[in-house]
């Protein structure tokens, strides 16, 4: 199964914490905002990731579609 993540840019309030907690997935992209780096999840590991990175993002930007 792929699981999909997208970051909502105009609800992102730019807390960082799916940059810093999860580099892999996610970036530092243009005008400071974050941006996904991986958008097809196949592994385990990166959903788990994903999902851990939705429930701590601040301004609930982050979504991941099964």
């Amino acid at each position: 199964m792929i699981v999909r993540i997208a970051i909502d840019t105009e609800r992102c309030v730019m807390a960082g914490e799916c940059v810093y907690n999860h580099p892999r997935l996610f970036a530092w992209g243009e005008g400071d905002l974050p941006r996904v780096r991986i958008a097809d999840l196949h592994a385990d590991a990166d959903r788990l990731e994903a999902r851990q990175a939705a429930e701590v993002c601040p301004s609930g930007a982050i979504t991941v579609i099964d």
